[in-house]
């Protein structure tokens, strides 16, 4: 195998591979002669801000020499002005965004320096034109968020063209590859600087961002990692079923060499340090039984996750403030008494499964809330919340097991902080800690035998239990998954009925649903419905599916709602009603399917 580096008297950081024959068929052997602390960062200051015991610099340094051509990447460093020597972290943002000042003068001024790498090339300072060149390389994600972008989109496949460092099949070809290298310069640079202890990092990223935190947390300069809705391994693998669109299998040519050299499975087996991976229950990236089978291949028990539920790639502050507290864990020394994983067994006789969860630290327990699921899509499901029955500590649940169908089940366990947190957006008083999540798999998976699961949901919802089935990204409209439960009866010939009591305002009603990830035959895309809602006291909103408006002039089908989404706003002072909260429950009080 032929891998050399500038040391070895090359101009490139990487001589390209003249063979398939030098090409690694591992990721150990992808990394094993590359030494991020070679080459020099030639790092170059571009401004400087101090404010309120936080110093942030603008920076660029060297990632590399490619096809002849630097790659410089931009960054903000920030450390606290503290003239000590600090824990630091390493960030890398996710698609589509880019590195953020905020996020660096937040984490300063709880004790940490960090450096978050501005990889996709957005526009970090309206006044400053200095920014990442890849130069002739490019694994962003096109010209839309690149101005030097070299391709249309990301390149995920191994396959060579102009641009690649390799001219035959190689993982080197792949965008991850090149971020991951950036990554670990990044390292690098932390480890180099007066202000930070080079005996304490660590690395997060979010979505993108996640999968490279993955693919770096092997570098053994690490102490700790927090993936954040992303590093998910077997993203090749079809979810049970053969659901469409599941895997990214279709992508490769080399789809060998990629799950051995390139996807997260490949990495976890390797990481030495502990995890928190913080996700959510319905995460189109890191999809949840992916987490779970990664979070398997770590060679340690030093691991948690934190997910909210009904949510697609969007943690709450609950499950942010775990970022903090395993950080002050691993790197600042200071120990938050972050409970186990919350013990749990699983077990299934005959036509029943028994799911018990026993919460350690039960005096900071604020609740435990067991869902299930018997739907293999795990990026659409709807998450039934179970009624546990609680005796001693231990939480029991049994539930119904249907033939040729999985089942999926885990606990979601709250606990209380010591006090209130504030967060860079938010603030909390507790956190989450999920158990394992236990999965019964039949040999023989038929999604149709969805359809012959007890309709068992008469009421689509009646808000008894409040919110426990929605979600809320803006903290006034709300969103639910529950048109995929297989209990509900979403027959098109159901008509969908909303009580509204308006309370003397001017209300627009507005609904929206959207059937992303479904991967099944069906009218798909976006609908949308809006009335106007009057009057002193509740009436019923009558909807049909010929009332949605959607795409090219289709008609909704009830059992294609993935997302459904309700709104109310005040048509005279144009503000959202807040349907999380006492009041707004009070407006919108019941939705029915009838016939």
């Amino acid at each position: 195998m032929v891998m050399a580096s500038a040391a070895l008297g090359a101009d490139e950081t990487f001589a390209p591979y003249e063979s398939t024959e030098d090409v690694p068929q591992r990721a150990e052997e992808l990394w094993e002669a590359y030494d991020p602390r070679e080459e020099a960062l030639e790092v170059k200051i571009v401004k400087e801000w101090k404010e309120n015991g936080v110093v942030t610099r603008y920076i660029t340094f060297k990632v590399g020499t490619f096809k002849g051509s630097d790659a410089r990447i931009a960054a903000y460093y920030s450390f606290p002005d503290n003239g000590g020597r600090n824990p630091a972290f390493v960030w890398s943002h996710g698609g589509g965004q880019r590195a953020e000042r905020g996020r660096g003068v937040y984490f300063a001024k709880q004790g940490f320096a960090t450096v978050d790498i501005n990889w996709l090339g957005r526009p970090m300072e309206d006044d400053i034109k200095i920014n990442t060149d890849w130069g002739k390389v490019d694994p962003t994600q096109g010209p839309r968020f690149y101005k030097k972008a070299l391709r249309d989109g990301w390149k995920r496949d191994l396959q060579p063209d102009e641009h690649t460092i390799d001219p035959v099949p190689s993982p080197r070809n792949a965008n991850w590859f090149l971020l991951a290298v950036a990554a670990r310069r990044a390292i690098t640079f932390l480890e180099q600087q007066p202000e930070v202890d080079p005996d304490r990092l660590g690395f997060s990223g979010f979505s993108m961002g996640g999968m490279v935190t993955a693919l770096t947390a092997t570098d053994s300069r690490l102490k700790a990692v927090a993936p954040f809705v992303g590093g998910t391994g077997f993203k090749y693998v079809d979810f049970p079923g053969g659901i469409r669109g599941s895997s990214i299998r279709t992508h490769f040519q080399d789809l060998d060499l990629y799950r051995k050299t390139i996807d997260a499975s490949a990495y976890w087996p390797s990481v030495r340090c502990p995890v928190m991976f913080i996700s959510s229950s319905n995460d189109f990236h890191a999809t949840f039984e992916r987490i779970y089978r990664s979070m398997a291949l770590l060679q340690h028990d030093d691991w948690r996750v934190s997910a909210n539920i009904h949510r697609n790639h969007g943690p709450d502050p609950e499950q942010w403030v775990m970022l903090n507290l395993w950080f002050d864990r691993y790197l600042k020394g200071v120990d938050p008494d972050i409970p186990v994983t919350p013990p749990s067994s699983f077990e299934v006789e005959g036509k029943t499964a028994r799911f018990v969860v026993t919460p350690a630290q039960r005096d900071r327990l604020v609740g435990v809330e067991v869902y299930y699921s018997y739907d293999p899509n795990s990026r659409t499901r709807f998450w039934n919340r179970a009624d546990a029955i609680e005796a001693a500590g231990k939480y029991r649940v049994d539930l119904p097991v249907h033939e040729n169908l999985p089942l999926y089940v885990f606990a979601l366990c709250r606990y209380r902080l010591p006090g209130k947190v504030t967060l860079e957006r938010g603030e909390t008083t507790t956190f989450t800690l999920n158990s394992l999540e236990h999965v019964h798999l039949p040999d023989a998976v038929d999604l149709s035998a969805l359809a012959d699961v007890p309709k068992t949901r008469t009421v689509f919802e009646d808000f008894e239990h409040g919110l426990q089935d929605w979600a809320s990204r803006d903290q006034c409209s709300i969103q639910t998954y529950k048109f995929q439960s297989p209990e509900l009866d979403t027959s098109n010939d159901k008509k969908l009925v909303l009580t509204v009591d308006p309370k003397g305002r001017k209300l627009l009603l507005r609904l929206r649903t959207g059937s992303d990830f479904l991967g099944k035959e069906g009218k798909f895309g976006s609908f949308t419905f809006t009335k106007p809602v009057d009057g002193k006291a509740s009436r019923n909103v009558v909807v049909e599916r010929k009332d949605f408006r959607g795409e090219d002039g289709e008609t909704l089908e009830w059992a294609n709602i993935v997302t459904f989404d309700v709104a109310l706003i005040d048509r005279e002072t144009r503000e959202p009603v807040n349907l999380t909260s006492e009041h707004g429950r009070g407006i919108l009080q019941r939705i029915e399917l009838v016939d």
